[in-house]
């Protein structure tokens, strides 16, 4: 008798052990909240836009969001409230998939913060199923099993949590860090990546030869009707009620049309975007066209075939709020056109260049 009783102590004390650690890592993981999923907290290490983002769309203070892959990770904030005079929540992620927009757009549209939207539109995400989310479920969701889950998940604990802390360290002890770490704290430059790299010509062009940050390959079969059921799906995720959308084609380089054309997908990538254009349309949604804009021929502006320099995003705020490059049906061709001719000219005045690569 006396044994079962000693036995059901230990039990109860073994539980009560567990528990109470449960408890400890979790009031450890509500206060230092890595990914913001409870609060936003001002100068804190961001490691991932990816596990960030939903939480910085839950519980920041923002009117117009702005989304998209890095093609968006440069855009300053301040250019977005002085010249549209809103108060902005960028959340761009290396290498988004439409299904990911459409997650974070919805998600958006249950805090009911913002009132305008713009929109990133990498038409290489439309070559290929977008399979599952990178963004963990348990952060798209506001039930306590999901709170609960990302309190004790793996990923926060072993990969987030002791970073934190030991930078909340470095901050209290007054340790001064390099520029690229202040930028890793400030939300406002979530993701840049400006102080990685170096623009030019002559790096674009190794770069390219040197297959470094190559565009993935594309399957032409059937490519078309791949990228216009993608496009249907993608932009029936939306609920165009909620708001102003803005999309935009971000400016490629030159270079990356002339390897479009080589790899055989450069006139399905055009037709797509016409379909994109035509459907979004029908949804009242505006499109900016900015890849036939003249300075993509000059490879100074660029690290690899696609990234562009923070200038490049400064002049598309500049678009944004004058207007410009907006593309509608009626004009569609022209703007195809021009981007034809730039890839043409481009072309030939690197033709030995590009014969050589």
């Amino acid at each position: 008798m006396e044994s079962q009783i000693s036995y059901r102590k230990w039990i109860a004390l073994f539980f009560a052990i567990v528990f109470s650690i449960l408890i400890m890592l979790s009031g450890i993981a509500y206060i230092v909240d890595p990914y913001f999923r409870f609060r936003v907290r001002d100068n804190t290490y961001i490691q991932s836009e990816l596990f960030v983002c939903s939480g910085l769309i839950d519980n920041y203070e923002y009117d117009t969001l702005i989304l998209g892959s890095s093609m968006t990770q440069n855009f300053d904030m301040d250019s977005f409230r002085e010249k549209l005079d809103v108060k902005p929540l960028h959340i761009g992620i290396g290498g988004a998939t439409f299904l990911e927009i459409n997650e974070l757009i919805n998600l958006a549209y249950g805090t009911g913060k913002a009132d305008q939207f713009y929109i990133c539109v990498d038409l290489s995400s439309f070559t290929s199923d977008s399979g599952e989310s990178r963004i963990p479920p348990y952060l798209l969701k506001d039930d306590p099993i999901s709170k609960l889950q990302y309190l004790l998940s793996y990923e926060p604990w072993f990969s987030y949590i002791p970073v934190d802390i030991c930078f909340l360290m470095l901050d209290r002890a007054g340790v001064s860090l390099p520029p690229k770490f202040e930028y890793a704290k400030s939300i406002d430059k979530l993701g840049n990546w400006t102080l990685d790299y170096t623009f030019g010509e002559d790096i674009v062009l190794q770069r390219y030869k040197n297959d470094e940050f190559a565009v993935s390959e594309v399957d032409t079969a059937d490519l078309y009707n791949r990228m216009t059921k993608h496009i249907d799906g993608y932009l029936e995720g939306f609920d165009f009620s909620k708001g102003e959308h803005n999309f935009f084609f971000p400016p490629y380089s030159s270079l990356f049309w002339c390897d479009a054309e080589d790899s055989g997908y450069f006139d399905y990538y055009l037709q797509a975007k016409k379909y994109f254009v035509e459907r979004a349309s029908e949804y009242g949604a505006t499109v900016y066209d900015f890849q036939c804009a003249e300075f993509t021929m000059d490879l100074n502006n660029y690290k690899d075939t696609t990234h562009y320099s923070p200038e490049i995003n400064d002049w598309m705020v500049d678009c944004f709020a004058n207007n410009s490059y907006i593309i509608t049906e009626e004009d569609m061709n022209e703007f195809q056109e021009i981007l034809i001719q730039n890839t043409a000219a481009f072309r030939e005045k690197y033709w030995d260049v590009l014969n050589m690569i």
